[in-house]
């Protein structure tokens, strides 16, 4: 019975010894990698910058100078002096209508008119020597002078038979045709002036206190991929009050003939600016349950919560106002896989 007992406690304590030596000598060095192990992230130094934000409005190029001409009288079209798309300087002529008519009684009042002249230059020299008498006088007299104010009535209205550019532009339109009848009611040409153009647009009254004329700002035209710096020129004076809106005026230069009446303009307006500012993408924000805002920084090789304020934010960039210096090192791809405190390896 000894014998056995014996046998028994070697073999436990032999048992026991196997057990000690068989453990496994990894278990150390995966424990020291689990301590050891880093985050793989990307970073980029902050610094302060300027930082501006923008508000979009569309509006209509316009043209002073844009005009459509009317005959100011009816009849046959005889000539047209000038083709669509042609330039014209102020005062030339750009179609003529069959006057004959009125030409002819010119023509016949023109005749009476100097027989009416000697009448009355003869009458005025025998009054003048008080020969004859004072009615036939008055009456050459007055003769003369009414059939000079019927001849510039006709040459006055002999002009409407001709239509000439009021300004200098291009023709754009021409609606009728030689052998045609002008008709006072149907326009015959468009005129534009090309060389001065504007925009106008209606800009939402909230906005009223945070712009001025001189403001700068860009005007872009989507159908020509056409961008153009200019200035606010004018701020109107009157609130719609169907849409609570006032409208704006930008003067454009336009040597090359690019805009047009009526093109699409989208105008981009600083309505804030910041210099020298902390400036960060909008995607690393991060937020709290409480609505706290949150970034990671890296210093000393972790990962460091940074609680942030922020104020406005444009082309997917905020203006950071509290929490950062502008000089952290700021967390980008992995921010949101790391916790505070944790060690991190920026990726180069």
């Amino acid at each position: 019975m000894r014998y056995s007992l014996l046998t028994i406690t070697t073999a436990i304590v032999l048992s026991s010894c196997g057990g000690d030596d068989s453990t496994d000598p990894t278990e150390t060095s995966d424990t020291t990698a689990v301590a050891e192990k880093k985050t793989i992230i990307t970073a980029t130094q902050l610094a302060r910058t300027d930082f501006s934000h923008y508000f979009t409005v569309q509006g209509l190029v316009e043209a002073d100078q844009n005009a459509q001409l009317f005959p100011e009288a009816a009849g046959k079209i005889i000539s047209i002096s000038v083709k669509e798309g042609d330039n014209v300087s102020k005062g030339q002529t750009l179609m003529i209508i069959d006057s004959k008519i009125v030409s002819n009684q010119i023509n016949e009042l023109k005749s009476r008119l100097k027989l009416a002249k000697l009448i009355y230059e003869k009458q005025e020299s025998l009054w003048s020597q008080e020969i004859g008498s004072e009615i036939q006088y008055l009456e050459a007299k007055n003769n003369f002078e009414s059939l000079e104010n019927n001849l510039e009535t006709l040459e006055a209205q002999k002009s409407l038979y001709v239509i000439n550019a009021p300004f200098s532009g291009v023709v754009d339109e021409i609606n009728p045709k030689v052998g045609e009848m002008a008709n006072p009611a149907m326009p015959a040409f468009r005129l534009i002036n090309m060389k001065s153009v504007y925009v106008k647009a209606d800009v939402t009254e909230g906005y009223l206190g945070k712009i001025k004329a001189g403001d700068a700002v860009v005007a872009s035209f989507p159908s020509m991929n056409h961008e153009v710096e200019t200035k606010i020129g004018r701020i109107g004076n009157f609130i719609n009050p169907n849409n609570r809106t006032f409208k704006i005026t930008l003067d454009l230069p336009n040597s090359d003939n690019m805009l047009r009446p009526n093109l699409l303009a989208e105008i981009s307006i600083c309505d804030y600016s910041s210099e020298s500012t902390v400036v960060i993408p909008a995607t690393l924000i991060q937020m709290t349950p409480t609505g706290q805002e949150f970034v990671y920084t890296v210093e000393n090789g972790l990962a460091k919560k940074v609680e942030i304020t922020t104020s406005i934010t444009y082309l997917n960039n905020v203006e950071v106002t509290e929490g950062l210096t502008g000089t952290e090192i700021l967390i980008e791809r992995g921010a949101r896989s790391v916790k505070d405190g944790d060690k991190v390896a920026i990726q180069s």
